[in-house]
């Protein structure tokens, strides 16, 4: 080994050392701290109530069995029109000190998101709580009934949460939105504010939708369809089931295995003009109407002409239950702004209006790749 190297790694190890043993008068045992995995923020009559999901590290029992079911303890706090004073609220009733480098996730009750976003931005912003990373979310209901469920005896709920929105986004049924991407979007001068929608059950949260917004209120939630044709368009989508349907084929199921998404918004005979192409390839794993043998050219080409249709349908619906609302979730002026400055500037100033008279120019290429055993044969 040269000499140069061993120098370098002789440093780096050095340097960790010194991180790890200075500033010893501001360093906390964990065992004196509340580490916070999920926050859920409600509203109700000028009083702001805070939920905090915090891990129970007192839960009885020793290997495997402290390791097993939830080990998770929820603590409640209320302060008036003000989400850090029902954090110290919150403060005050747990026995330690709350730590919030855990955390996962924030909830928003929908009575709060539609009636307080401006304080939840700036608390995002200013907070000392406030991770950029932090998935953040709607309750369809309270967010207290989010943290609430059990998530089938979840060791953490708050993280079964998190990934559930996760691997949503991917397969185009949810949306995954961190605070700085939040933020992000609030402060663009053009852009909306898209939010996933969750409904809390007893044992389970599902997915329930996205809310878009125009500026800092809800507009519509879009139906699962429309969510995936939003997600389809914004290039999240990576996998996940397709399902369409003819009278030739029945119900057709197939799989998403790649896609790419190329987007970009033009300014043409006086109106904003968004060209979308899309290419997916697919598995077909289903055909209700079971073909004998095998499956013919004309099948596929008939079939890969259904799953283009259906992604195409799903993506106008998005775009126009969007544009008509005057939310520009999609970006489609920063979009505008880097292919044409010149008309973007002719048009920012009276942007939303412009926007809800939006035009989508989108194509759709599906394209089977494989064909599964199970849609070979005949019911």
């Amino acid at each position: 080994m040269k000499i140069s190297k061993i120098i370098k790694i002789f440093l780096c190890a050095a340097a960790v050392v010194l991180l790890f043993s200075g500033c010893d008068s501001n360093r906390e045992n964990l065992k004196d701290l509340s580490v916070v995995e999920g926050i859920g923020i409600d509203y109700s009559n000028d009083i702001v109530s805070v939920t905090v999901q915090s891990l129970n590290l007192a839960k009885e029992g020793s290997g495997a069995e402290a390791l097993s079911g939830n080990i998770t303890m929820n603590t409640r706090g209320e302060g008036r029109n003000n989400i850090s004073a029902a954090v110290e609220n919150v403060s005050e009733r747990l026995s330690k000190k709350p730590f919030f480098g855990q955390n996962r996730i924030i909830v928003f009750g929908m009575d709060f998101a539609k009636e307080n976003l401006n304080s939840s931005l700036d608390y995002l912003l200013r907070s000392v709580n406030s991770r950029p990373d932090v998935i953040v979310c709607i309750s369809q209901e309270k967010a207290e009934n989010v943290l609430a469920s059990k998530e089938y005896d979840a060791l953490v709920p708050a993280q079964a949460v998190s990934n559930l929105l996760e691997t949503g986004e991917k397969s185009g049924i949810a949306a995954y939105v961190s605070s700085n991407d939040l933020l992000n979007l609030y402060t663009d001068k053009t852009s909306d504010i898209y939010l996933p929608v969750v409904a809390p059950g007893d044992e389970s949260v599902s997915v329930s939708g996205i809310a878009v917004f125009s500026g800092d209120k809800i507009v519509d939630i879009l139906s699962d369809e429309e969510s995936f044709g939003l997600m389809f368009m914004k290039g999240k989508v990576k996998n996940g089931l397709l399902d369409s349907s003819s009278e030739k084929f029945g119900k057709i199921g197939a799989e998403i295995i790649k896609t790419k998404v190329k987007t970009k918004a033009v300014f043409e005979n006086g109106k904003i003009v968004y060209k979308v192409k899309i290419k997916a390839e697919l598995v077909l794993d289903e055909i209700e109407n079971g073909i004998i043998n095998s499956i013919s050219e004309k099948d596929i080409f008939e079939i890969n002409s259904l799953v283009s249709k259906k992604i195409t349908e799903n993506c106008k619906s998005a775009f126009y239950k969007c544009t008509e609302n005057k939310s520009d979730c999609l970006r489609i002026g920063e979009s505008l702004a880097a292919e044409n400055c010149k008309a973007y500037q002719s048009v920012s100033d009276n942007w939303r209006e412009y926007l809800s008279n939006a035009e989508l120019d989108i194509s759709v290429n599906a394209v089977l790749k494989q064909v599964n055993e199970n849609s070979r044969g005949g019911q």
